[in-house]
């Protein structure tokens, strides 16, 4: 009698494998083990290497485990007793407090659980045995097949049981032989965001179209019951966004119906202006954290605040002298004062945002964000209604941000155990040396995105701002299709370079021909309708805005592309190239501006915004090409 232990490893120690290994010879069997190096292949990728191998030993049980548990309690006897019984099996399995004994598929939601009720029965048939340790008799193999790779981890062997079930085998766990299974993996991000994709995967898989509709129906309920997991941050954060955004959007239609353009124009100078220097208040603190501040202690996190506040009391100076600088009119500079609890409230949100995102609940950032801007924006468009007036506008900007201030300031007390300022240069330093990049980033993407504002109002006026920034308005309106992409495609390009990096190039070809003909399809169709469409919104000088919707539309495609590539240079680690293009499009933006305004005014800007995007593409493009072909040959 041939037993083959098939063990799958990634970076356990060696000293872990050398007692497993000691413990299956102790039964008697052989161990075929599969080295998973940096988890560069899935999980039923790795078993089927190993069960091609023990096929040709001609072996009577196919033992699958985790190199994480103890066998102590196992021996040959067990199995042979549990293998008169069942064709797939497993046994007890103690898991932390505690103790599973198999599994069952429920028959609503097409997904598999694992059974905490103790059987009455020594035998007992189950739906499904825990993949930390299954029993599998070759008779099943050869009807079966292999384990299906596209799960990559979890949910392989619910999958390999439910279709051994339809086929007739019999599959169960011995109630009386309990194995302990060392994973320790609550709130491990990984394994809920596979669990998840898998489950959907195996219902879409197997359910019947009742099943799917149940599912479909009680999705509010399915994110409820996950909200400390990533599903449900996630959701909450990109759905408070997309809200958020909407919400601006209506109060931009408020503006431009209300105030003539000169006005409004002022209104979008003074928001560019103040979040001109924000990179700096914020210094790359914000990425820096939530990659790195889960390693560190509390006081770090303290000082990470503390860097946060005083950087946004520095910029205070520096922004009002440049409003000056840029030749603001008196009237702009007192709104750019007004203006100025938006940065002190930026540190603080930000820094709640790293907070709940260490502690894996990032929904009540979005929660108290959303709630936040929706009144706000109901304030600003009651008072746009009643008074019309710009400076009761930004009276209750002022006030509202005011209080935003001390409303984040008391949920990071609340949530954070000791919460208070510390004055510490050296770890200052530190941070700020390893955030850096990602400060150089933002900032030269900023200047790119409010360079020609301010270009535009110093050479022509406040009423050239207004037209060009209403029609780049409605552009902007469309940003969520490339955040949308960026959302989905991140983890997939970040999984293709870790275990398939050959695959990726193959991702990026497709993504390219995909988003060229959609960004050029939709841009175009855009460019056509949208005369009669934005009519309906623009009255008087703001018709002059079309002009400007009607070119910079032409930006998306190659925005679109870019992203393909910088999402990739993303997932290389090779961020810091990035800060090269940023910077070169800034200043090929800033010169051609500087060169056409005089002449051309807000068309000028417009069509620099389309080459500026062609540049952005192009450039990343062949830093992509570069790098993608060196991380391929080293790695």
């Amino acid at each position: 009698m041939k037993i083959a232990f098939i063990v799958v490893t990634t970076d356990e120690p060696a000293s872990q494998i050398k007692n497993l290994n000691k413990e299956i010879k102790k039964i008697g069997a052989k161990l075929h083990l599969i080295k998973n190096i940096r988890g560069k292949q899935g999980y039923a990728e790795g078993v089927n290497k190993g069960i091609k191998r023990a096929l040709k030993d001609k072996t009577n049980i196919f033992v699958i485990a985790n190199p994480d548990i103890s066998l102590k309690k196992i021996n040959k006897k067990t199995l042979l007793e549990a293998a008169k019984h069942f064709d797939i099996w497993g046994f007890t399995m103690k898991q932390g407090q505690e103790t599973y004994y198999g599994g069952e598929i429920d028959n609503w939601r097409m997904s598999g659980g694992l059974i905490t009720k103790k059987p009455r029965q020594r035998f007992v048939s189950a739906d499904f045995v825990s993949g930390s340790l299954i029993c599998i008799k070759p008779e099943a193999i050869r009807k079966l097949g292999f384990w299906d790779e596209d799960y990559f981890l979890y949910y392989e062997e619910v999958d390999y049981c439910y279709r051994a079930k339809q086929a007739g085998f019999a599959v169960g766990i011995d109630r009386d032989v309990i194995y302990e299974h060392f994973e320790n993996s609550r709130g491990d991000f990984n394994k809920e965001y596979y669990l998840n994709k898998n489950r959907l995967k195996f219902l879409l898989k197997y359910g019947s179209i009742k099943q799917k509709v149940y599912e479909l129906i009680r999705v509010p309920k399915t994110i409820l019951e996950n909200k400390r997991g990533f599903s449900f941050n996630f959701l909450t954060l990109n759905v408070s966004s997309l809200i958020n955004k909407f919400l601006n959007f209506i109060l931009f239609l408020f503006l431009i119906r209300s105030f003539s353009t000169g006005e409004y124009g002022i209104y979008t100078l003074v928001w560019a202006h103040i979040g001109l220097l924000n990179p700096l208040a914020d210094m790359g603190t914000t990425n820096y954290a939530i990659a790195y501040l889960n390693q560190r202690k509390e006081d770090y996190f303290n000082n990470l605040i503390s860097l946060r506040f005083f950087l946004s009391i520095a910029i205070i100076i520096p922004t009002l002298i440049l409003s000056s600088f840029f030749k603001f009119s008196s009237t702009a500079i007192m709104y750019v004062l007004l203006l100025i609890p938006v940065l002190l409230s930026n540190s603080f949100s930000g820094s709640f945002l790293i907070l709940t995102s260490l502690k894996n609940k990032i929904y009540l950032t979005s929660f108290i964000s959303l709630i936040f801007n929706l009144l706000l924006i109901t304030s600003l468009i009651t008072s746009i209604l009643l008074q019309k007036n710009l400076t009761w506008v930004f009276i209750l900007i002022f006030l509202f941000y005011f209080i935003y201030i001390f409303l984040n300031l008391y949920f990071l007390e609340k949530e954070s155990n000791s919460f208070k300022f510390i004055f510490n240069t050296l770890i200052w330093q530190k941070i700020i040396k390893n955030s850096f990049v990602f400060v150089l980033i933002s900032f030269f993407a900023g200047l790119y995105f409010k360079g020609d504002i301010f270009l535009l109002n110093y050479l022509k006026g406040s009423k050239d701002v207004g037209i060009y920034s209403a029609g780049y308005k409605f552009f902007e309106a469309l940003m969520f299709i490339p955040a949308s992409y960026n959302i989905v495609v991140i983890p997939i390009f970040a999984k293709l370079l870790k275990i398939r990096k050959n695959e990726l190039i193959y991702r990026v070809k497709r993504d390219f021909l995909f988003l060229t003909v959609l960004g050029l399809g939709f841009a175009g169709l855009l460019a056509a309708f949208s005369p009669f469409i934005l009519t309906f919104f623009l009255k008087n000088d703001y018709l002059k805005s079309i002009d400007v919707f009607r070119i910079v539309i032409f930006a998306l495609p190659p925005l679109l592309i870019t992203s393909i590539f910088l999402n990739a240079l993303y997932v290389m680690r090779k961020a810091k190239f990035v800060i090269y293009i940023f910077l070169l499009q800034a200043i090929f933006n800033l010169v051609l501006n500087i060169l056409f305004i005089p002449k051309y005014s807000y068309l000028a800007s417009s069509y620099i915004t389309v080459y500026s995007e062609i540049l952005n593409m192009i450039l990343a493009a062949i830093l992509f090409k570069v790098f993608f072909k060196s991380y391929r040959s080293t790695k």
